[in-house]
């Protein structure tokens, strides 16, 4: 990309909307084709619009990406996308709304260090200017996937720290879900004004992908983690406790099966609830799952949902306003279709099923975001595409 620093401008791009036959009235999905291709990680629902965020993909070798943020009615019509190309920004991980309405991003990095990238926050008022830059990590390859904000107004900074020379597999490799060198969380808690408070990598010899985080009511944070056995055994989930000067207070791991945690919620009763995946063997295939623990980390129950002939997960949840669980993710038959259902999943507090939908798409579909809205609808995000096309950018919305 061109250097066009801090500078938002409108690119050509198409929408392209899913009529689907026996969707409730209210409920529809729209995909939006962008030039380059789109991987969505959030969405924001702002002041009469929402916000669909993303990467826009370029090139892979050599890397060339950047944010995309569409902007998009209530009714699904885009008003118009802004790519953002602030120099040597690759990525959006999350992104989040402060108090003054301003947007903060975090994500990936290559403008700053010699080796790797670094995790960023990057702060823009509502009309993409630049407000702040802040840069954290070490000499290895660290991305942020979540920014939670803690108490007094502080941040935690959650991402992963990948070692690029200590090779576990190719990301494609059957089998494993990880990334190619040995992974392990990386955290940096810092102040309102970016000012870095602590940063900590929690390397060990585990290969250990951090998916979600949550800020405690007493500064400290949680970890959601998967762990990756491959190539010599199943996969576990891992929920860590910290407190607010970075150290580990408690560990749980939960190794039935082959599980996979990829979603983590903080519950009004300060309870947490862990969304993922889970297979009785590495033989099975995987069907979604709900976990419920108490405010130590303990398991209360744990059940797995979906049509047991097919693979299933689910990757975003929300405690909606009278206390039920909406949970988020995909379904299909085999790893080979590209064909796959969104599936919509709403349980009481007891794990038991109040209501399950699926929703046929078409293409091969990754689910990012879960919001409830005002009127009780669900505002879905994600990413979907068919091999051989580039990836679009998914919004859906949901009546149950």
């Amino acid at each position: 990309m061109t250097d066009r620093r801090r500078i938002a401008f409108l690119v050509l791009l198409s929408i392209l909307c899913v009529s689907l036959s026996g969707l409730a009235a209210g409920t529809w999905i729209r995909w939006y084709e962008h030039e380059d291709e789109v991987h969505v990680s959030t969405v924001l629902q702002m002041e009469n619009q929402y916000w669909l965020i993303g990467t826009s993909v370029a090139s892979l070798d050599p890397p060339d990406a950047g944010i995309v943020v569409f902007r998009i009615e209530p009714d699904g019509n885009l008003l118009y996308p802004v790519a953002y190309d602030w120099e040597g920004v690759q990525s959006a991980g999350d992104a989040f709304v402060d108090a003054e309405g301003n947007v903060l991003f975090a994500g990936r990095t290559n403008t700053y260090g010699a080796i790797g990238s670094d995790m960023y926050v990057l702060k823009t008022d509502s009309y993409g200017q630049t407000l702040a830059e802040w840069i954290y990590g070490e000499r290895l390859e660290e991305f942020a996937v979540r920014i939670s904000v803690g108490s007094h107004g502080n941040y935690f900074i959650v991402g992963n720290q990948m070692n690029p020379l200590d090779v576990i597999a190719d990301p494609g490799a059957p089998g494993y879900g990880g990334l190619e060198g040995r992974t392990a969380p990386y955290v940096a808690r810092v102040q309102s004004s970016g000012a870095t408070v602590w940063e900590e990598n929690f390397r060990s010899e585990d290969n250990v992908v951090v998916f979600d985080a949550a800020a405690t009511i007493n500064g400290g944070c949680y970890l959601l983690s998967t762990v990756y056995g491959y190539p010599d055994g199943d996969d576990a989930i891992r929920l860590d406790r910290l407190n607010e000067d970075g150290q580990v207070m408690w560990s749980r791991t939960f190794d039935e099966g082959n599980s996979k945690g990829y979603s983590l919620l903080q519950l009004d009763d300060r309870r947490l609830l862990i969304a993922g995946a889970r297979a009785r063997s590495s033989g099975d295939p995987l069907q979604a799952l709900l976990m419920l623990l108490d405010v130590s980390g303990r398991e209360v129950w744990s059940r797995t949902y979906g049509d047991p002939e097919m693979i299933s997960a689910l990757h975003a949840l929300v405690e909606t306003r009278d206390g039920r669980i909406v949970a988020v993710g995909t379904q299909f038959e085999d790893y080979g279709r590209y064909r796959d259902d969104i599936y919509l999943l709403c349980v009481n507090i007891d794990g038991e099923v109040q209501w399950e939908q699926t929703y046929a798409t078409g293409k091969h579909v990754m689910v990012e975001d879960l919001l409830e809205l005002a009127d009780g609808g669900l505002l879905i995000a994600g990413t979907g595409g068919v091999p051989g096309e580039p990836f679009q950018a998914m919004l859906m919305r949901a009546e149950p």
